[in-house]
């Protein structure tokens, strides 16, 4: 099979803005959670939720890089290939 098909929910282009929306969303959560909280919190909290932040900025930009180079690859080639997947439940 082909290297460069892609696979529905793993790599496709909607998959991986979506995981990129989320963990968006996951780093906001947590730097609320420091903002209006901070002066409730011990400092292992606090030093949790920085390391929960720091996490969370490591994934979106390995999942940015990915999508900048599937834009790219796509862009170049014009199109992808993706394997046609049937819905199991209706």
């Amino acid at each position: 099979m082909n290297d460069n098909i892609k696979v529905p929910n793993f790599d496709t282009f909607s998959t991986l803005v979506d995981r990129l929306t989320i963990e968006i969303v996951k780093r906001a959560h947590f730097e609320f959670m420091l903002e209006s909280q901070s002066a409730t919190l011990n400092e292992t909290s606090k030093n949790e939720l920085h390391r929960k932040i720091a996490i969370q900025n490591d994934i979106t930009q390995v999942l940015r890089q990915k999508l900048a180079d599937f834009l790219r690859e796509t862009l170049a080639k014009g199109s992808y290939k993706y394997i046609d997947e049937e819905r199991t439940f209706s």
